[in-house]
């Protein structure tokens, strides 16, 4: 059967995942970071962690988030799939598989219209289940490839304009692109801030946002091993990208980071030369016959924000 984890299900299914996707971090903080993630006021509805049981032995393990999209104007609610684990002793018999056949089959009949997920396997063991790889590419920058400048960091009360400015530029994109629906952005952020908790940060700088008469301008950003990683970034008017890429180049030098990574996506696009990523495919599974996708290959506005 398919269901919510418990404790000590949960414990198990963190410390399994670390070692994979842990960021540095050791079992015991890694584990303090995922439980505090996990049952934060962000998570809410919209973040679960699924298993397959037998009895109550946990046999494979996923999270599982709801999600809203669009593609070429139409709307879409859509499953996105994380973290997708099996035990190693009972890898190789399905169980992954049919974890997911079962979750697919129970949000298709919640009315999802598509589900998503980034591999790092590559394609083909989710091309089998359905899905279709699409354009993964990723950029990256030293702070000589930007302008010269500066913002203000951007603080919680400035949130609800971020939102506004990433959602504006997302309006007028034909690509399969997530919502900026005010959820993903502070769900990520309380991401952010817990993953700095468990690095024995108190409160990371994570953000920029530029007003001026001339509209606004906002990005999200993290701190990662060896990078600044910019999650989302956006302009109102386009005199603001410049100052805001400015803006991004002193949080580069603040960090003591030498370079910049993006995904190439909406007002994203084209900033930087990119090239197609080996890790964190994007793929899409419709849920239903007449869900309106993109083809294989095709270019995809997901932002590092979006990466589940």
């Amino acid at each position: 059967m398919l269901r919510d984890l418990g404790e000590p299900e949960r414990e198990a299914y963190f410390r399994g995942v670390q070692p994979i996707w842990g960021g540095g971090l050791n079992p015991e903080r890694f584990v303090a970071f995922q439980r505090r993630l996990a049952d934060s006021r962000e998570a809410g509805q919209r973040y679960r962690l699924l298993g397959l049981f037998e009895g109550d032995r946990l046999l494979s393990a996923m999270k599982a988030y709801d999600l809203r999209g669009s593609y070429a104007g139409a709307p879409l609610r859509l499953l996105g799939i994380g973290a997708v684990y099996t035990p190693p002793p009972l890898r190789r018999r399905g169980h992954a598989r049919h974890m997911l056949e079962l979750a697919i089959a129970d949000h298709r009949a919640s009315g999802f219209d598509a589900a998503i997920l980034f591999s790092d396997i590559g394609g083909d063991y989710y091309e089998r289940l359905g899905f279709r790889a699409l354009e993964s590419e990723e950029c990256t920058a030293e702070a000589a490839d930007l302008p010269r400048g500066g913002a203000m960091p951007a603080a919680p009360p400035d949130e609800a304009s971020m939102v506004r400015v990433f959602a504006q530029g997302h309006r007028s994109s034909a690509e399969l692109a997530l919502a900026r629906d005010g959820w993903v952005l502070s769900f990520q952020l309380r991401r952010v801030r817990e993953l700095a908790r468990a690095r024995g940060i108190d409160e990371p700088e994570w953000g920029l946002r530029i007003g001026s008469d001339a509209g606004e301008a906002a990005a999200m950003l993290r701190v990662s091993r060896d990078a600044v990683d910019v999650l989302e970034a956006g302009w109102t008017d386009d005199s603001l990208r410049d100052p805001l890429l400015a803006a991004v180049r002193e949080f580069l030098l603040r960090s003591g980071r030498a370079r910049l990574r993006l995904w190439p996506a909406h007002q994203l696009r084209g900033l930087f030369r990119a090239h197609p990523r080996a890790s964190a495919l994007a793929m899409v599974a419709p849920l239903r016959p007449d869900a309106k996708l993109p083809a294989p290959a095709a270019p995809a506005g997901f932002a590092l924000l979006d990466h589940i």
